[in-house]
């Protein structure tokens, strides 16, 4: 069972009395009352709009159009520098949006990024949401920049997690996670953007059933409008949202009613064929070279407005980029994000736990070796959706085949079982989860037969600004680790001002989560962060100034100090013009029980013994203005490693050749000297990338792992449809340096992958 914290840590001490204390005497900010529009309606004999990105259609012009934008950045509250219009439709099926983005200047509009779903912070764009069922808390998200990029998503709970991942900065949290907002999700929409005589204009048609909404005459949604004027770096809403918070704040939304909606039908068929070539040159008996053809099928369904079926057969996912690669000083597993389609779309709904911590599902346990090896699924099917009004629930069910890797079994068939659901309750939520394996073949020695993992959360709204999150958990693994439980509470407060957070987790020793992310287990966590944000009004070259701290640390049941990580950063300034740099420094300690291996290659080994250790380190930085045509960062860092020194510099330089081109190369290298002996990593990916057009892209990563001696390629080719299906041409190569290894040369793999969008 969970067992109290040691009353005699410094953060019992001081944390827990300052949390308390917060509670009580932090500020609010007023709920504002929401502004309300109507959309127009389109007669069922009417003619829609021409969507070819000017706004100008005489069906626009009689529809009165929402303009009373506010800014956030960088004065809060003043009116908007740039004129805005909004106009929304309803009618035939569709929801019709029309943009004009005023410019007094268009030749200082800016446009970085030319592919679907890529980033809009630091191109001119526009960015909606629709809170399609009036909850205060899920949205779609809809966006696009001058060019006419698709950029969709999800917004679940307002875009909160129960905590975030910090790793020092002003970014913070690492990128790329299952979270409250969900970028990976893919509608059917059509956009289409130009730059004018005013300024940029767009244009869009999003059909009704690509959304979840409750049927009926005369309903609400909620609606906002975040526009980026990057060459002012402004930011400006329809809806005010405080500085601190940004556009998935749901609850802070417009109100547009008189929206009449009909019944959803839809019904979508994805297949797919493929084509590939494999050569492992690692493989010392039997052929190298494996051809394969195949094909699959996905099958999305709105049994309801407010529900939704997806099924797969004979799933693939050979399209989907590589992984960043990552150096590993730690003695613990790395994370690496999820990037497959179908695990990624409604990913929120299932989310349980702390991010990159204490995950109770994590979907990379399905359908890859812990090694990253591809497993084949056989099908599956997932289950998501409103339903009883308040009620978010979410059911998956995948089946694996085995993984035989020449003639030896790596990984039996396996049954995957999930269970969600979710009460809304205002602005807060009460829910569990259910999260079960099961092996469906023969398992090896020491492998369970079964893992079982369930649990209940609640993450409660207190007042605008306060939010508390919390969960219990156990897991059952019949025959070897046995049962144990896991828990956690964490406290977040955030106004335009302030940002502070404060918690407590705790892990059983035998709590074992086989379908989640755990790096450790058997401890107690506490961990406070504040982040402080003034803007000095006297000095115009400033955005603000944004000192922060945060620390962590990990106890054993035995009182024992585990790893404890403090990072302190008293000067981080925020120029006008975007980037950011400043000073900071670390305190870390750990506690090794035994040796762990920090290098090991070309027949040099080196490892940190057992004991206790502490250590310091001094960061500068530099983050140049990310929406320049050059930019880049850099940051270098001195102080020590365990009981040695370290010495280390990042680089990143960024070009944006053209809007449809860019490219970016980086360098990490790490200098240890530590008594046990000396090494040197070198960490550089190189990417590039070109637009044909929106759908139309050609990109390259590039990377060299000097911790693994490792070099990879992945080059990818997609020409896209609807709603990002289309044809996907990949290739891989991967490489080995090392003079050890007698192949240079790993493997390579040739994939050709075409998937269409049948839509009834």
């Amino acid at each position: 069972m969970l067992q109290s914290f040691p009353s005699n840590t410094q953060f019992s001490r001081l944390c827990l009395p300052l949390l308390a204390l917060t509670l009580t005497t932090l500020p609010a900010t007023a709920q504002e009352v929401s502004r309300t529009f109507v959309a127009g309606t389109l007669p069922d004999n009417g003619d829609p709009p021409v969507i070819d990105g000017r706004v100008d259609d005489a069906l626009w012009q009689g529809v009165k159009p929402y303009t009373d934008f506010t800014q956030q950045d960088p004065t809060e509250g003043a009116p908007a520098t740039e004129q805005t219009e909004v106009r929304l439709i309803v009618g035939r099926g569709q929801l019709y949006v029309g943009i004009i983005c005023f410019d007094s200047d268009p030749t200082k509009i800016i446009v970085s990024q030319a592919r679907r779903d890529a980033s809009l912070n630091e191109t001119d764009s526009v960015i909606m949401v629709f809170d399609t069922f009036n909850d205060n808390q899920n949205a779609f998200v809809f966006g696009t920049n001058p060019i006419g990029i698709e950029y969709d998503g999800q917004v679940a709970r307002e875009g909160q997690t129960s905590g975030l991942t910090f790793q020092g900065g002003a970014g913070g949290t690492q990128r790329g996670g299952i979270s409250a907002f969900n970028p990976n999700w893919d509608g059917d929409w059509t956009v289409r953007s130009q730059v004018t005589e005013r300024g940029w204009e767009t244009e869009m048609a999003i059909p009704l059933k690509t959304l979840r909404y409750s049927t009926g005459a005369d309903r609400t949604w909620g609606f906002n409008v975040l526009r980026n004027i990057r060459h002012k770096n402004e930011q400006v809403y329809l809806a005010p949202i405080p500085r601190g918070f940004d556009i998935y704040r749901v609850s802070l939304a417009a109100k547009v009613s008189g929206l009449d909606l009909p019944a959803r039908r839809d019904i979508k068929l994805i297949p797919y064929v493929l084509g590939s070539a494999n050569k492992d040159f690692t493989r010392a008996q039997g052929d190298q070279l494996d051809r394969n053809a195949d094909v699959g099928v996905d099958l999305k369904w709105g049994i309801r407005p407010n529900l939704t079926l997806d099924a797969t057969l004979n799933t693939d996912f050979a399209q989907v980029e590589a992984d960043e690669e990552q150096v590993n000083l730690t003695r613990f597993d790395l994370f690496f994000p999820e990037k497959r389609p179908f695990f990624l779309e409604n990913a929120s709904t299932f989310q349980f736990g702390q991010p990159q911590s204490i995950d109770l599902f994590f979907t990379r346990r399905i359908g890859l070796s812990p090694t990253g090896v591809p497993i084949d699924i056989l099908g599956g099917g997932r289950l998501s959706g409103k339903v009883a009004g308040d009620w978010n629930v979410g059911l998956l069910n995948i089946q694996t085949d085995d993984l035989v890797v020449s003639g030896r079994t790596l990984a039996t068939e396996n049954n995957y079982s999930v269970l969600r659901a979710q009460k809304e309750v205002g602005r807060s939520t009460y829910g569990g989860i259910f999260v079960g394996r099961y092996a469906t073949g023969e398992t090896g020695a020491g492998v369970a037969k079964s893992n079982r993992a369930y649990g209940v959360d609640a993450n409660v709204q207190i007042g605008a600004n306060q939010r508390f999150s919390s969960f219990i958990a156990r897991t059952d693994t019949p025959g070897t680790d046995g049962s144990d439980y896991a828990g956690r509470a964490f406290y977040n407060f955030t106004n335009n001002l302030w940002q502070l957070s404060g918690g407590y987790s705790q892990v059983g020793d035998r709590f074992n989560p086989e379908v989640g992310f755990l790096p450790r287990r058997g401890y107690r966590r506490p961990e406070f962060r504040a982040f402080f944000q003034p803007q000095p009004k006297g000095i115009p070259w400033i955005r603000r100034f944004a000192p922060h701290y945060s620390y962590n640390s990990f106890w054993g049941f035995d009182d024992a100090l585990q790893t404890s990580m403090m990072h302190v950063h008293p000067l981080e300034i925020q120029p006008a013009r975007g980037g950011r740099f400043g000073w900071f420094f670390d305190r870390n300690q750990d506690n090794p029980l035994v040796p762990f291996v920090v290098y090991n290659r070309d027949g040099k080994r080196v490892a940190v013994p057992a004991g206790q250790y502490t250590w310091y380190q001094n960061a500068f930085e530099y983050f140049h203005d990310p929406s320049a045509r050059v930019s880049g960062t850099i940051r270098a860092r001195v102080g020590n490693f365990y009981d040695g020194d370290f010495n280390s510099v990042e680089i990143t330089s960024d070009y944006r050749i053209s809007s449809r081109m860019i490219a970016s190369l980086g360098w990490t290298r790490q200098d240890i000297d530590l008594p046990t002996g000396s090494f040197v990593t070198n960490l550089v990916p190189m990417k590039a990338s070109y637009a044909f057009t929106t759908l139309a892209s050609l990109s390259a990563l590039v990377q060299y792992n000097g911790q693994t001696a490792q070099f990879s390629a992945n080059i990818r080719l997609a020409l896209l449809n609807r709603s990002g299906t289309g044809l996907f041409i990949v290739y891989n190569d991967r490489r080995d340096t090392t003079s050890f290894t007698p192949d240079e040369t790993l493997g390579r793999s040739f994939v050709v992958k075409y998937t269409r969008l049948f839509d009834f």
